[in-house]
């Protein structure tokens, strides 16, 4: 018999070993190798707000007449608000001029009535009517005439044209503050520019103006009247705030 020699063994089983994976190599696809690609250098992104306001005297009065009822049941309490507020709205609507004085009814409910024992015992409603405008002396002397109903709350504010001229006068002022702050934080942070990013503006009414409690449910006195009503003022805010990113 024939002796094979080790070296030849070696061999064999060498090439039997590298046989399988050069042959998976040629059959599975080539990879495309990554290239690595240069990101742009991060930006640094700077949030902040500014604001500009003004203060404008209040030229709209809103006032809330209120009319309370009760009964036994609840058909008639509606029944009894139905007149009353009908009546009121033939006295007021033909008085009606569109921006110096605008009639509109408010809330109407019927609820039920409880004793102090916890027991039903009735129904109460109310009924509103609204006397809005910039004829202030118009309001409250119509507010006189309306002997069954109480005023349930009265205010100023600035009508949507004031509030709206107000805010064009401010909003440049406060885009302009938005641009210096942000060239100034550019600056200071070492930067030599800015990009603007987002920005939002905003526009907000805080009044002044005078407010009546709630009174009692008893008729007005009509030697007090009309009602006295002094407006105040009212503060415009124009905020904007954003990001910018500094590069």
């Amino acid at each position: 018999m024939t002796a094979i020699s080790m070296p030849c063994m070696a061999c064999a089983l060498m090439t039997a070993l590298a046989l399988p994976t050069a042959w998976a190599q040629s059959l599975s696809p080539s990879i495309p190798q990554t290239v690595p690609v240069a990101q742009a250098a991060p930006h640094q992104v700077l949030h902040l707000s500014t604001s500009a306001q003004t203060e404008v005297t209040q030229d709209w009065l809103v006032m809330t007449m209120s009319v309370q009822r009760e009964g036994l049941q609840a058909p008639a309490v509606q029944k009894q608000l139905n007149g009353v507020l009908s009546s009121a709205l033939a006295v007021a609507t033909p008085l009606a001029k569109p921006g110096a004085l605008d009639v509109s009814t408010g809330e109407m409910n019927v609820s039920p009535r409880y004793g102090r024992d916890g027991k039903m015992n009735g129904w109460v409603g109310s009924a509103q009517l609204i006397l809005q405008g910039r004829d202030a002396v118009q309001i409250a002397t119509l507010a006189a005439r309306l002997q069954d109903f109480t005023v349930a709350h009265m205010d100023w504010r600035l009508s949507p044209e004031q509030k709206t001229a107000a805010e064009a006068r401010i909003q440049a002022e406060a885009v302009s503050r938005f641009q210096n702050k942000a060239q100034s934080l550019t600056q200071q942070f070492g930067f030599a520019a800015y990009t603007l990013r987002e920005v939002r503006v905003n526009a907000q009414e805080a009044g002044e103006g005078s407010v009546m409690p709630r009174m009692a449910s008893a008729p007005m006195d009509a030697a007090t009247l009309p009602v006295p009503a002094a407006a105040g003022k009212s503060r415009v805010v124009v905020n904007i705030s954003g990001s910018i990113a500094l590069r």
